[in-house]
């Protein structure tokens, strides 16, 4: 299955979550989550969106707005659809990142260079959305694959910032904890 339909039918497993989570409120029957960890660790939950969140300061990553071009900054983790994201393997050895509320991918904007933005875009087969990273889930350095290659620019909290509502970038990745990020878990 090619990248496009398997990100189409991303989507459409998120309007499946979004469905059956109605009928639960509206008791229309009960869904599980079946869970193999131990008490006391963090448990993954593959194939659902979870949000991206920063080692260094706590914050979650989310899109200005639920649209492409939109800045993606960091916030207050909330539990929200717009700090939702699921990782998408890819075939060429990268991941992919879905944001819940917009249906769009994690993309840096430009070339692979320090200050380069991070934001949203449609979703669709190229090195601007294509991310390397230890196998997910984990906590892990996502490092830019503009190029088609990991290029040694890393995701970034500018400067270490904990300002809500800054703008994510690239930056030369640096082992900090500004690019380190808790992905995959709930």
């Amino acid at each position: 299955m090619n990248l496009s339909r398997r990100k189409l039918s991303l989507v459409a497993s998120a309007a499946s979550v979004a469905t059956r989570a109605a009928a639960l409120v509206t008791g229309g029957g009960a869904v599980a989550q079946a869970s193999t960890a131990s008490a006391g660790h963090i448990t993954p939950f593959a194939g659902v969106f979870n949000p991206i969140k920063n080692v260094g300061n706590g914050k979650c990553l989310q899109p200005v707005n639920p649209v492409p071009n939109s800045p993606v900054v960091q916030k207050d983790c909330d539990g929200s659809t717009m700090q939702g994201w699921q990782y998408v393997r890819d075939s060429l050895g990268g991941y992919d990142f879905l944001n819940q509320a917009s249906g769009a991918c994690l993309n840096a904007f430009i070339k692979a260079e320090n200050g380069a933005p991070i934001g949203l875009d449609t979703c669709r087969s190229v090195s601007n959305e294509r991310w390397a990273t230890a196998t997910l889930p984990n906590v892990t350095v996502v490092q830019s694959m503009i190029g088609g290659r990991p290029n040694g620019f890393c995701l970034d909290v500018p400067g270490a910032a904990t300002t809500d509502g800054l703008q994510m970038q690239l930056w030369g990745c640096n082992g900090t904890l500004a690019q380190r990020w808790i992905i995959g878990f709930a």
